[in-house]
């Protein structure tokens, strides 16, 4: 079975595009995780689940957008090409729980640079 499009897309995001998230959605993606942790890896659900944390964040429409684009550039590899996962729930809170903690290790660095600078 093919990961869903907007579970793909959201990964993706996190992995490579994480500039797409203001640090109001950055400090919001635990609760995500948490959210994503009662799912069971129910497809559906946790890709609804996205969705709404997205237009909580006002992402609504870049994933539309996202989406619309894949669908028109067909001659490009895509999230959704990527290889089935066997643990949705998992995959995604790692990914959460790593793209959390990256952005927490930059933001230190970087008031540690400005307090060097002081």
């Amino acid at each position: 079975m093919k990961i869903d499009r907007d579970i793909a897309t959201f990964l993706y995001w996190l992995k490579e595009e994480s500039t797409i998230f203001l640090p109001e959605a950055w400090r919001d993606l635990p609760n995500l995780e948490d959210e994503i942790a009662t799912l069971a890896d129910r497809e559906s659900s946790i890709a609804e689940a996205i969705k709404d944390w997205c237009m909580e964040h006002d992402l609504g429409e870049e994933l539309r957008d996202f989406l619309r684009k894949e669908i028109e550039d067909v001659g490009e590899p895509t999230p959704t090409t990527m290889q089935p996962l066997t643990n949705i729930t998992q995959t995604l809170r790692t990914s959460i729980e790593e793209s959390y903690k990256k952005l927490q290790a930059a933001a230190e660095n970087q008031s540690d640079t400005s307090n060097d600078s002081k």
